[in-house]
């Protein structure tokens, strides 16, 4: 089993601080939710290059507004052919019990949201997987 690095505090700092503000709106906000977006994404940006396991690197947050959709993009030095349906089941449970057991994301999530997962792979292939929250 690969051991997972912690994220730096002003992640979590900022998603702690984001919550609060966007769980009080009575329904969910777009626009709230983009800006939220938008200040979590500045605070990531200091988590760009640091290493999540032993081959996979944090490559950054991208907040699409118009296209309501948010991207995770995560770089492994992995070769693609190690994305297996397996590999693909395995990320796609992780990301969606992250994301669909926070109040925050599961509300963007059912209200048409995209919150995505982009794996580029050293050879150039890559894996996307999408929040799906029952």
């Amino acid at each position: 089993m690969l051991r997972r690095h912690c994220y730096p505090m002003s992640r979590w700092a900022a998603v702690a601080m984001l919550s609060p503000l966007l769980a009080s709106a009575s329904a969910f906000d777009d626009r709230e939710f983009c800006l939220a977006a938008q200040q979590l994404s500045k605070a990531v940006e200091t988590d760009v290059g640091l290493w999540i396991d032993r081959v996979t690197r944090n490559a950054g947050m991208f907040v699409y507004c118009d296209r309501r959709m948010i991207e995770f993009k995560r770089f492994t030095y992995a070769s693609s052919t190690s994305m297996t349906d397996a590999w693909k089941e395995r990320q796609a449970a992780e990301w969606n019990a992250t994301h669909c057991n926070n109040m925050v994301w599961s509300d963007a999530i059912r209200g048409g949201w995209q919150i995505v997962l982009n794996t580029t792979a050293a050879d150039g292939g890559s894996a996307l997987v999408i929040a799906r929250c029952k």
